[in-house]
């Protein structure tokens, strides 16, 4: 039903790089995945297989022994966010950061929209009439801001007058431990629906890449809900 409001963007997530072990390190079979558990053993000076250092990592996880995970680190690009997204996205810390796009320097005359879900409205026609409320606010953002534009204007004072709904991009530069963090409170019920999608996209691709330093969690957030 989004798809044809004006300037609609939905959220798309694409990983850029990970931690890779050196090449001698892969000659051994060590992994992305198996870094923290192969790091970790130097408590004990032990050693383990490749299906060992799986089996550790989820141990070390269940222990609370969570600094080896910041051995892996990701970079995501995600674009399609929201601003109000974005002010609850940096409210995450440590071993996190990001480079945003910045609105004083990039012009807004192309900029997109993100819609929200609604998802708690039972009537389509109801839905229907939200949604062309927004598109209506969305258009006249616009037009102010190609208004001001003409009277000289600079970007660093028309931002302002852009809605919290104006999509933005960054790139996501975040360790293993800082993620699970993450995805502790965003994948939890009580988030906001539009952190919590992109809890999900970005969950969903780790897991594909780094199963056994996420997957206890997926139960987690399925079991607990802050008041």
């Amino acid at each position: 039903m989004r798809k044809d409001l004006f300037r609609n963007e939905e959220p798309q997530i694409k990983l850029i790089g990970m931690t890779t072990p050196t090449e001698e390190m892969a000659e051994i079979g060590i992994t992305p995945e198996t870094l923290p558990a192969y790091t970790a053993r130097q408590s004990h000076e032990s050693e383990g297989t490749y299906e060992d250092d799986l089996k550790l990592n989820k141990k070390l996880i269940s222990w609370g022994h969570h600094a080896c995970l910041e051995a892996v680190q990701f970079v995501y690009y995600v674009t399609g966010v929201s601003k109000s997204l974005a002010g609850q996205w940096t409210r995450h810390r440590i071993g996190i950061g990001w480079t945003f796009r910045s609105t004083r320097y990039v012009k807004a005359n192309k900029n997109m929209f993100i819609y929200p879900a609604l998802e708690y409205l039972d009537s389509e026609e109801t839905v229907r009439t939200v949604y062309d409320v927004y598109d209506r606010e969305h258009r006249r953002a616009m037009d102010v801001y190609e208004e001001l534009k003409k009277l000289g204007v600079r970007n660093q004072e028309m931002r302002r007058l852009m809605p919290v709904g104006w999509s933005t991009s960054a790139y996501m530069y975040v360790n293993a431990r800082s993620l699970r963090h993450f995805f502790g409170l965003r994948l939890d019920k009580s988030a906001e629906w539009e952190i919590r999608r992109l809890a999900y996209m970005l969950f969903n691709d780790v897991m594909a890449k780094a199963p056994t330093l996420f997957e206890d969690l997926l139960e987690e957030s399925a079991q607990s809900s802050h008041p």
